[in-house]
């Protein structure tokens, strides 16, 4: 089977995290996102994906490699104008022939079983199955309404349904690609532009709600957040490999990136640390990412920040920054 990655957004919603990396490429629990991704796709079956690029692409690259580790093989698509959701998948038809395919967007952790998923659409008789879960916000999604044997009868609102199931899409979907075909050359979207109109014209979609963890990273303290749960069952400190910290350092419920650093005297919690971030002595991290590259000196507080070198912002990035030095403390939101 094979599947696409969609990784080619600008993640503006995640700034200024994603100045350093593609947000596909944002280390989670000290692992790239796209590998917890590939992971799922390679236990389904999935032999064969392609990741779309734009920005900073090669910090996806960077991030994955061919995909060997994974028992995968890995095809980039290059995108120098974003394509969007059915424009991505669309300029690279032919990549997967006839069989119905697995779209997941590269952006989101999710632990589904994708097998499931895909015997489902099989034996269902869709042209497109989309992967559910119970709707928690009412306000933050548009919800996906479904009748008693699943099929889908409305999304975002239309067509209007008065009764039926109300879920949210998890980014998780499988399509007969020739569905495709459908769409013109150019940006699309896969929901407006395709299962829209499929609706509209009582093709059989279905939606299957899917049990296991999902997370949308849709803001950097969403990002932080989701890792603090997430370190649940695996202890309440993660240390990355070479990372260093000193005897007499406290630290609670954190994230410590590969070779990080934590000097004596300081005090970690409820924070997010990069690969080779910095708290030197008798500082104090609390709710707060510190970046690759980033340093919090000796003594100071910092709380309920994002820690990145002040180089990594452009000139429009950097009202209302703190500065420390050459160093930038950005409030999260």
């Amino acid at each position: 089977m094979k599947a696409m990655v969609l990784a080619a957004g600008l993640g503006l919603r995640m700034r200024p995290l994603t100045l350093l990396r593609a947000k596909p490429a944002l280390p989670v629990l000290d692992r790239p996102l796209l590998q917890f991704t590939l992971e799922r796709l390679a236990k389904a079956g999935v032999r064969e994906v392609v990741v779309n690029l734009h920005h900073l692409p090669e910090s996806v690259i960077e991030a994955i490699g061919p995909g060997r580790h994974h028992g995968l093989r890995i095809r980039y698509s290059r995108e120098p104008e974003i394509l969007g959701t059915g424009g991505g998948p669309r300029a690279v038809r032919e990549f997967f022939g006839r069989e119905p395919f697995l779209l997941v967007n590269g952006d989101v952790f999710f632990d589904f079983d994708l097998r499931a998923l895909v015997a489902r659409h099989k034996s269902s008789g869709a042209v497109a199955t989309l992967a559910l879960r119970t709707q928690p916000d009412a306000h933050s999604y548009s919800p996906v309404v479904t009748d008693k044997r699943g099929r889908i009868l409305s999304i975002a609102g239309r067509p209007r349904a008065r009764r039926g199931t109300r879920s949210m899409f998890a980014s998780v979907h499988v399509l007969d690609p020739r569905l495709l075909e459908r769409l013109p050359a150019g940006p699309s979207d896969s929901v407006r532009d395709l299962y829209l109109p499929l609706l509209a014209e009582e093709a059989h979609l279905a939606g299957v709600r899917c049990s296991g963890a999902w997370y949308d990273f849709g803001r950097p303290s969403l990002y932080r957040d989701a890792q603090l749960r997430m370190l649940r069952g695996r202890g309440q400190v993660l240390v990355g490999s070479g990372a260093r910290v000193a005897s007499a350092a406290a630290v609670r419920r954190s994230v410590l990136g590969a070779r990080s650093r934590v000097a004596k005297g300081t005090r970690v919690e409820r924070s997010v640390l990069w690969p080779d971030a910095v708290v030197e002595a008798g500082a104090r991290v609390a709710r707060s990412i510190v970046t690759t590259g980033g340093v919090v000196r000796a003594g100071e507080r910092a709380e309920d920040v994002i820690v990145l070198p002040l180089e990594a912002l452009g000139t429009g990035d950097r009202a209302g920054v703190e500065r420390h030095g050459d160093m930038a403390w950005v409030g999260i939101e």
